[in-house]
């Protein structure tokens, strides 16, 4: 329930910029992660596609979201947009956009996936920045 909130809102949102959105989530009804956790990284993620989009040209603006369960206990997220940006980067650390320091977002969401005993990746390359985060310890109750 609490991914289909705030996947509906962001792709209101992303629909109402006119930035075309392609959302394929199969999430697991119950999960054993803190909601607080869950919906700090998807919309960590989605607030920084839509953010970039809209810096973006807009005929290549374009979000993609894919999520599902793997393995029954292996939660993958990925969020790609196009970014005409530039990516900054000091010793891994991404160096935010939005305002001077580091960002915020993208170490919240690794620390969060870490905690699961997950990973994350952020990457950009050709145009396209692509986040991947993988949360352990999920389980689907059918």
């Amino acid at each position: 329930i609490t991914a289909n909130a705030i996947l509906n809102n962001f792709y209101n949102q992303a629909q109402k910029e006119g930035i075309p959105i392609s959302i394929t989530a199969d999430t697991p009804e119950h999960i054993t992660i803190a909601d607080m956790d869950f919906v700090a990284i998807l919309s960590n993620l989605l607030e920084n596609a839509l953010e970039a989009s809209l810096r973006t040209a807009t005929v290549r603006r374009q979000i993609r979201v894919t999520a599902y369960v793997h393995a029954e206990r292996i939660l993958l997220i990925e969020v790609e947009n196009a970014f005409d940006g530039e990516v900054r980067e000091k010793g891994g650390v991404f160096i935010s956009s939005k305002r001077r320091g580091n960002g915020l977002g993208i170490q919240s969401v690794r620390h969060i996936a870490e905690k699961t005993g997950g990973a994350s990746t952020f990457t950009c390359q050709d145009g396209v920045f692509t986040a991947k985060v993988m949360l352990c310890g999920y389980h689907s109750m059918e």
